[in-house]
């Protein structure tokens, strides 16, 4: 295709994908409905079975493949840069599948508990699942992802789990390496994109950084010095000086005091985690 013509397919692509995105209004009145009638309109009704956990995390899967259904569509026209960076976003979904092997390997679940927490994932995220389900230990897991385009995250997080065989640690690895090839992609955009979306994945990485940070320091009980090494560099706000001055604080009420009007709009945060990761993630949403 010629780029005049790319350009027109994915202006019409990401028309007819907008016109289906629910609005805030839609959303809140969803939030509002009784608990049958909100799954009878979100779709969760279709999905059967007793354990409502096992169900939403279905439901949730299902939403996801269909955005990455939707993906494999936008990434078609693209070249160069672009789709380089577009598929590092992508490949977030096969490290969070690495995430749930791991998980499942520390725990010794069954190979089919496993597989069942995993995304189908579309042709261009080519990791073999079966290969890695199949391996008998953490270690084991790791260097067979070193023979994949993984190698250098894996090497990075076996050298480290070998060193400290720390699920956080391991966790944090994974993240600081997908988020720093991420960076690295953006970087090689044109100039006319590169800042606004250095700019967006700051905010990711501001919102990821606080919200487990938080959970680390004062649900996990790790000392600041700790949290601050499983940081992922990269943030618009929160650099490490800013963040060890929140982990810094001795309650959860007294770090939220701490935190940079930029990246709270001088409103007072909720004090539970959870509801913290909802509030950024909104901002997050209004602003992209």
């Amino acid at each position: 295709m010629s780029r005049l013509t790319d350009q027109a397919y994915l202006r019409t692509r990401l028309a007819i994908m907008s016109a289906n995105l629910m609005g805030k209004d839609r959303l809140d009145a969803l939030a509002e409905l009784p608990l049958d009638e909100l799954e009878t309109a979100s779709g969760l009704d279709a999905i059967s079975g007793s354990n409502q956990a096992a169900r939403l995390a279905a439901f949730e899967r299902a939403l996801t493949q269909t955005w990455l259904d939707e993906l494999s569509a936008l990434l078609r026209p693209l070249g160069g840069p672009a789709r380089r960076l577009l598929m590092q976003w992508a490949s977030r979904y096969e490290l969070l599948n690495i995430k749930a092997l791991v998980r499942g390997k520390i725990g010794q679940l069954p190979n089919e508990e496993i597989e069942r927490s995993l995304f189908r994932l579309p042709g261009f995220l080519s990791l073999n699942h079966d290969d890695l389900l199949n391996t008998d230990s953490v270690p084991e897991l790791l260097r067979h992802l070193q023979k994949t385009r993984y190698q250098r995250i894996a090497t990075q997080a076996l050298r480290r789990y070998e060193e400290r065989p720390d699920p956080f640690l391991l966790d944090a690895t994974l993240d600081q390496q997908f988020y720093g090839e991420l960076i690295d992609r953006a970087q090689q955009l044109a100039s006319t994109d590169r800042e606004e979306i250095l700019n967006l994945i700051g905010r990711i990485v501001d919102r990821h950084n606080l919200v487990w940070s938080l959970r680390y320091r004062f649900n996990y009980g790790l000392q600041p010095s700790e949290v601050l090494y499983l940081a992922i560099d990269g943030g618009r706000v929160l650099n490490r000086a800013v963040l060890q001055q929140i982990l810094n604080a001795d309650t959860l009420a007294e770090a939220l005091k701490r935190l940079p009007d930029s990246m709270t709009g001088k409103r007072q945060m909720p004090e539970q985690i959870t509801l913290i990761e909802a509030t950024l993630r909104s901002d997050l949403l209004l602003y992209a």
